[in-house]
């Protein structure tokens, strides 16, 4: 079974009657449509429309529970604070979810199928039982994040031990998908509209007001933004240290990577990465490099949504 432990995330709850309410006038998704089989994705944005984290919610216990990654849940907590002193709501640190695994690929499926029996069918999409809570994510193949709740299921899981092939096409599919999370090294670094929150799905435009939304709205109703998130492939392998360069000319323009997925060993798939880029250069057929293989041009590739 192809299974990865997802030790990078931590988990806000937030509970009381006002609740939800409360998340629905703080959060960029909306709140109304939260369901107990299906999840949101959305975003924390501070009162200049900057993006101070990113998460998954699910209805758990009656809780919302807001998945994200580790040291910013208490950032989120400190944010939220500053405007729950007049509703019914109690905000904390979850220690319910013991384990978040993420399991992908066809005996994965059937692996989950006998302790869920029913699967979520698609993304965001998700399901209960004692065992804990199981959404099913975009990608390629078939991809599940499983909330554990259960110690026992904790100890089986933890025998299949994830190879770095797995681990390596985990990454890939995030990449491919267009996801970019924000920790605290990125916490307010960027607006929805760099990392493409605004025509993914994670900013709701129809829902009203949240802290930050007439930034946010403004901003994406003004005209075209000058950067976007793009998904490249490259023909070499990527390293943490690579520089994205773009070319035109005589002209040469760095580029922000947020995110690399490099290719299986034997696949004969590229690698990718998702870098924001400058529109003009998108749209002017500027060629993009990586610094350490500046021979070789890197392709613009489609994402799930429009850009």
């Amino acid at each position: 079974m192809n299974v990865i432990n997802l030790d990078n995330y931590q988990f806000v709850r937030a509970s009381g009657p006002d609740s939800r309410q409360f998340l629905q006038g703080q959060l960029s998704c909306n709140m109304e449509s939260l369901r107990v089989n299906s999840s949101l994705t959305g975003a924390l944005c501070n009162i200049k429309g900057r993006v101070v984290s990113d998460f998954q919610v699910a209805l758990v216990d009656d809780n919302c529970l807001l998945r994200t990654t580790s040291k910013i849940a208490d950032v989120i907590i400190q944010t939220l604070a500053k405007y729950a002193v007049f509703s019914k709501v109690e905000l904390s640190i979850d220690k319910s979810i013991l384990q978040v695994f993420g399991l992908i690929g066809p005996e994965s499926i059937n692996y989950l199928q006998e302790k869920f029996g029913v699967l979520p069918e698609y993304p965001g999409n998700c399901v209960n039982n004692e065992l804990g809570t199981l959404i099913r994510l975009p990608g390629t193949v078939a991809r599940f994040e499983f909330w554990c709740q259960d110690e026992a299921m904790i100890a089986e899981i933890a025998n299949q031990t994830a190879s770095s092939r797995v681990s390596d096409q985990w990454q890939r599919e995030d990449v491919r998908a267009g996801i970019v999370h924000i920790d605290t090294t990125r916490s307010e670094d960027y607006t929805p509209q760099l990392l493409n929150y605004d025509i993914s799905g994670v900013i709701d435009f129809n829902k009203g007001c949240y802290t930050g939304q007439e930034v946010v709205a403004r901003m994406f109703y003004r005209g075209k933004p000058k950067k976007r998130l793009y998904l490249l492939a490259s023909d070499n392998p990527l390293n943490p240290e690579s520089k994205l360069l773009q070319l035109h000319a005589d002209d040469i323009m760095p580029a922000e990577v947020l995110s690399i997925g490099n290719s299986i060993e034997g696949s004969g798939e590229p690698s990718l990465v998702l870098a924001i880029l400058d529109t003009k250069a998108v749209e002017g057929d500027w060629n993009f490099a990586l610094s350490d293989h500046s021979e070789s041009f890197l392709r613009i590739q489609s994402l799930p949504y429009p850009v």
